[in-house]
């Protein structure tokens, strides 16, 4: 009779080990149910007050909010404009933020919540495609070189080359300087991309650092990294002439800081440093 008993144990073990197994499986699929992914922030700010010549504390101002692809030049940018007497007539200060291009949205561009942004035009028009009820052009860089760059050798777009090398990109799918165009270079000369070591960034400062402190050994951009970096490059052309980019701005504002506006833009000429021209839209800003 002690047999039976024992084999009643041993399946009581068994189901109880089972039941608990199957309890802690269910226990853990409800968890990773429960949990929401990470929300993206708007990366970084940075913000200014306006100059204190001509303000009146009875005058309700808002902040003049700019949108950006890059943070390089941006403190410049805010500065410039929060030390202009025009700006501060009608501007308490300047919030400048910068993000890639598939975080704006349609909600954000028909509630204006941003004053400029800098942008291409089919991407605001395939958000909204009469975004020019909201958004005026202010300006356009008329075109600009991008290149592959390298610490070392000229870079070379061949498999053999580019074999245990990193790649550092954007991870922006809409940045044509730092996703578009290199990645169609690769395919252009018939490199696997999925085969290569393609290292990701979520802003251009993060991007070329990375470069800087030997992370990554190949970086696209333009003339302007061999004016920032001061360390020996070697490059190859990518693009003669990339896609132009323009600054938008917000049909409801002061058009008296348009000027101001397109004289603080003037700094950015640097990030592309091969004498691309900002071509200005029906203003006569003759003082700049």
């Amino acid at each position: 009779m002690s047999i039976p008993i024992v084999l009643s144990r041993r399946v009581y073990c068994v189901i109880v080990s089972l039941l608990l197994a199957g309890a802690l499986g269910v226990s853990l699929w409800i968890t990773r149910q429960q949990v929401s992914p990470p929300t993206l922030s708007d990366y970084h700010t940075y913000q200014c007050n306006a100059a204190a010549a001509s303000r009146d504390d009875n005058d309700p101002r808002s902040t003049f909010r700019i949108l950006t692809v890059t943070s390089m030049y941006a403190r410049e940018v805010a500065d410039y404009l929060c030390a202009s007497p025009v700006v501060a007539k009608y501007y308490a200060g300047i919030e400048i933020s910068w993000k890639p291009r598939r975080y704006l949205t349609a909600e954000q561009l028909l509630n204006e919540e941003y004053d400029l942004i800098w942008s291409r035009a089919h991407n605001m028009r395939g958000l909204v495609p009469e975004f020019s009820n909201y958004y005026d052009t202010l300006l356009r860089i008329g075109h600009y070189q991008v290149y592959w760059f390298s610490r070392e050798q000229k870079p070379e777009i061949t498999a053999p080359y580019l074999k245990g090398r990193r790649l550092g990109l954007l991870n922006d799918r809409l940045s044509h300087t730092h996703y578009l165009l290199p990645l169609e270079s690769l395919k252009q000369a018939g490199v696997a991309i999925d085969q290569q070591e393609l290292v990701y960034f979520d802003d251009a400062l993060s991007l070329v650092t990375a470069f800087r402190d030997g992370s990554i050994d190949l970086i696209s951009g333009g003339l302007w990294l061999e004016q920032d970096l001061d360390i020996p490059l070697q490059r190859t052309l990518i693009s003669d002439s990339a896609v132009a980019a323009g600054l938008f701005v917000r049909r409801q504002r002061a058009a008296a800081v348009d000027c101001e506006i397109i004289a603080a833009f003037q700094q950015v000429r640097a990030f592309f440093g091969d004498g691309s021209e900002m071509e200005v839209e029906g203003h006569d800003c003759a003082a700049i």
